[in-house]
Order: C-alpha cells, then sequence, then structure tokens
C-alpha cells in the first residue's frame, strides 16, 4: 500500500478531515463556515496530522500503518469536537481544547510504542530470537 499510487492521495485526504470538520461544526453552529479562520484552527486541530504527514513523506517510513495514526487522530478529533459541542458550555469551550493537546500526544506516544513493539517483535522473529 505505501508504495502505490494510491497513498499520498489517501495521506491527502486524512489530512483534509481537520478543515472540514472546521467548516462543518461552524455551519452547525450558525455562524457561517468561518474562513477567515480556518488557517490558524486548522493548524492547531491537524498538528498531530501534520507531524505523522511529515514522516510519510520521507520514503524510508512510509507505511500503511501511518493512515491508521490519522484515522485515530481524526476519529479522537470528531470525539473530542462533539464533547466540547455537547458536554462544554459555549463560554468555556475555547479552554477546552487545551485538553486536545495531551491528548493528541498521547495518541501519537501509544501509536509510536505499538510501532516500535511490532517492529522490534518482526526483528526478533526473523532472528530465530
Amino acid at each position: 500500500m505505501a508504495k502505490s499510487a494510491r497513498y499520498p492521495v489517501l495521506i491527502s485526504l486524512q489530512l483534509c478531515v481537520p478543515a472540514l470538520l472546521y467548516v462543518f461544526i461552524g455551519l452547525y453552529n450558525g455562524r457561517g463556515t468561518g474562513l477567515e479562520y480556518l488557517l490558524p484552527n486548522y493548524l492547531f486541530m491537524a498538528a498531530p496530522h501534520l507531524l505523522v504527514g511529515l514522516v510519510a513523506l520521507w520514503p524510508r517510513s512510509r507505511h500503511s500503518a501511518l493512515l491508521w495514526v490519522l484515522s485515530s487522530l481524526n476519529v479522537l478529533l470528531i470525539a473530542f469536537q462533539i464533547w466540547v459541542l455537547l458536554a462544554v458550555p459555549a463560554h468555556e469551550s475555547g479552554l477546552a481544547w487545551v485538553l486536545y493537546v495531551p491528548l493528541w500526544g498521547a495518541t501519537l506516544l501509544a501509536s509510536a510504542i505499538i510501532w516500535l513493539s511490532a517492529k522490534h517483535r518482526v526483528a526478533r522473529r526473523s532472528l530465530g530470537a
């Protein structure tokens, strides 16, 4: 999968989800698309996505697992946005987004640990240990 022509397209589509979510939530809240604030909000919401996207650019690190990491980050972002909409008072919603950073950090850390343990397990198996 990582060597196919679809791989960059799938990575790009995954990177579009935060922008689409921001526009959709703006329309849902009745404040319009909010395009004037799209770039700073996208950079905040998609920071972990962009880090994974940068890793995916490096040819030696291309792997289909990066698509799963991006998918898990998108699920986290959508779930977090739903939580902010439904459970957080409107005047506190900006402050609630501070919690998003440790959540995506934990997701990236867990993904890295799973990745490294899987690589270590495969390396041990190939050595016959």
